[in-house]
């Protein structure tokens, strides 16, 4: 039995290593070498290990922040970056230089009113004019402006028609800015145009003035062009509304040259620009007939009411002749005390030259003026208290002793003096003339010596 535990030792060799709780053998077993393995040091492999274990376990790098990635990445790309960038900018400064910045500029134009404040357009000669003009611009960027031409225009006549040019001057405009175009001497360029422009300044009480013109607009160091197309409406003329004669008194005896009449008249302005015409003669009408000229000299109108002094002559003979039709003519005025005064343009001079635009336009329209009778009374008795050399009987007896006259008196009251009665009556005087006549005289006698007392 004991045999049989035994231990079999008949292959054992003494180089084989003992085992041991590493696994194998050589140490941890019997005998020297057993133990002088378990003495000796770690083998390389396991040393390895340790190393490899503690490296491991250092501190993780500090992570890139979002500015050096960015240098990084730019870094390594620059070159793609630079030549994208150049591509970029080939496409997109032409862009800015020959779209947007010119697309700036004129929406900045487009956008100025430009309203006229003041100005003037006064006639040198047939051909000449000189104009004034104020208006203002309203910028939100600094900007200067080369000399510009401004053509202006009717902009209703189908063909661009321009009947004269300004320059407007430079400027450099920032924010607020007045701009003065200054008694600039221009040529006309088409009468028929400007005609219709001052037809339509006489008649309306506002008007449109149109300009256009290309302009050099340059910001800073840059430049770019504009079109200028503008249409302002001002106040102008309205029918001369307000005209009307303020005074008039005769003159007797008369001037060599057939004056025999002056006084003062209100030549009203309601637009913005003064008007300058020169001299102006105005035909007078008490209906259809032409009793007179007068002539105001160095006509300037300016904004609002102008009184202005005029002489001329009063056609005696031709107010006797036809005073029947006359009154006929004031009877709507006569019902409301006044009596009614028309006048036409005649002629308009300057420097001895007729202006043919003006002339073409006052010539061909008519403005009446109200004065009432007793305000007409007082100026005609008025003319022989004040100096004159004939006294106003000797007139009325010049007057009455024309026997054309008396008829159309009498004929013009007999048939309209009762006309709601069912049978017309004479007057009294239509039977005792003279002694009415007379009685007419005397009472004008007195009456002028009264007022010579005052």
């Amino acid at each position: 039995m004991a045999s049989a535990f035994r231990e079999d030792v008949s292959h054992y060799e003494h180089s084989d290593p003992s085992t041991s709780v590493y696994g194998g053998r050589g140490v941890g077993g019997e005998g020297g070498e057993g133990e002088r393995a378990s003495d000796a040091p770690l083998r390389p492999s396991e040393d390895a290990s340790s190393n490899s274990h503690v490296q491991e376990k250092a501190p993780p790098a500090v992570p890139l922040t979002k500015k050096q990635k960015v240098r990084r990445h730019c870094g390594r790309f620059w070159l793609w970056y630079l030549i994208g960038s150049i591509i970029l900018l080939a496409i997109l400064l032409p862009i800015l230089f020959l779209v947007i910045i010119p697309a700036l500029v004129q929406k900045i134009i487009n956008d100025q009113p430009m309203p006229i404040s003041g100005g003037a357009f006064l006639v040198l000669s047939p051909d000449q004019l000189n104009v004034s003009i104020t208006t203002t611009l309203d910028t939100p960027l600094p900007a200067d402006i080369d000399p510009v031409t401004l053509f202006m225009y009717n902009k209703d006549t189908p063909t661009f028609s321009p009947f004269v040019n300004v320059t407007l001057p430079p400027l450099h405009v920032d924010g607020q800015t007045e701009v003065v175009i200054s008694e600039q001497t221009v040529t006309i360029t088409n009468e028929t145009e400007l005609i219709t422009w001052f037809g339509r300044v006489f008649d309306q009480a506002t008007t449109a003035i149109s300009t256009r013109g290309d302009a050099t607009v340059h910001l800073g160091k840059l430049h770019s062009r504009a079109h200028i197309e503008k249409t302002v409406e001002v106040n102008s003329l309205n029918q001369l509304s307000g005209f009307g004669i303020e005074h008039m008194q005769l003159m007797l005896p008369a001037l060599d040259n057939g004056t025999n009449i002056h006084g003062t008249l209100n030549l009203p302005n309601w637009g913005a620009l003064s008007l300058g015409i020169g001299n102006l003669s105005l035909n007078l009408f008490a209906g259809d007939v032409r009793l007179g000229l007068i002539t105001v000299f160095d006509v300037l109108l300016p904004h609002g009411n102008n009184t202005k002094y005029f002489t001329g002559e009063l056609y005696l003979d031709v107010l006797l002749q036809n005073f029947g039709t006359i009154l006929t003519s004031q009877e709507d005025a006569l019902n409301n005390g006044n009596i009614q005064i028309d006048a036409t343009g005649n002629a308009t001079v300057v420097n001895g030259e007729h202006i043919r635009y003006i002339e073409a336009i006052l010539n061909n329209r008519r403005v009446s003026s109200t004065i009432p009778v007793t305000k007409l009374l007082g100026d005609l008795i008025g003319s022989f208290t004040n100096g004159s050399d004939v006294s106003l009987p000797t007139l009325i007896d010049d007057i009455f002793g024309n026997s054309t006259f008396i008829e159309e008196v009498l004929t013009h009251w007999n048939t309209t003096g009762n006309s709601t009665a069912a049978t017309k009556r004479s007057l009294p005087f239509a039977r005792k003339g003279p002694g009415a006549l007379s009685l007419l005289k005397l009472g004008m006698k007195m009456g002028t010596k009264w007022l010579s007392t005052i």
